[in-house]
């Protein structure tokens, strides 16, 4: 286990305390790494979190971790899932910018030089942390656990692509 100083790792010790979970034999898993780390996680069900430097942008959950940030986030695939849609928009600033690179490409190669020139350079570089547990797979609960647990850390972590403040 690796422990996440700051912000992030309190509130994952304190949404995993409000459903009676934590950390240690048996129980749940954290792991902090990159792209290149979420294959071991394969069939793991699971909740991850995006970090661009010291800024939260998503918190997602899945029931097979690898497939979801590997297979989807990681390999930028548009359109495969809501994060890595929200993940477009965010960058849409740069790709309007690079713009003069792509714009005069058939719409095959334009795709390709969004995706790996942009997106996946940018997506590379996140951190991955990934909170995994046995007891976030429950077919009989409908995987209600997970989805406390993401709708518990979106709340505290507010994270940049899904916080939206209330208006008074």
């Amino acid at each position: 286990m690796v422990v996440v100083s700051g912000l992030v790792g309190g509130v994952v010790q304190r949404c995993l305390g409000e459903l009676g979970l934590g950390f240690g034999r048996g129980g749940c898993d954290l792991l902090v790494g990159d792209c290149g780390s979420v294959g071991g996680l394969r069939g793991v069900p699971g909740v991850y979190i995006l970090v661009d430097g010291g800024v939260v942008l998503y918190v997602g959950e899945a029931g097979d971790v690898a497939r979801r940030v590997g297979g989807e986030h990681c390999k930028a695939r548009i359109g495969a899932s809501e994060g890595v849609t929200r993940l477009l928009m965010y960058l849409l600033g740069e790709v309007c910018m690079r713009s003069d690179e792509w714009v005069r490409l058939n719409v095959v190669d334009r795709e390709r030089f969004i995706v790996n020139r942009i997106l996946k350079p940018t997506i590379n570089k996140l951190t991955i942390i990934t909170v995994t547990c046995p007891q976030l797979k429950n077919p009989k609960t409908r995987n209600r656990e997970r989805l406390k647990l993401e709708k518990c850390l979106i709340n505290e972590l507010k994270p940049t692509l899904q916080y939206t403040p209330r208006k008074p």
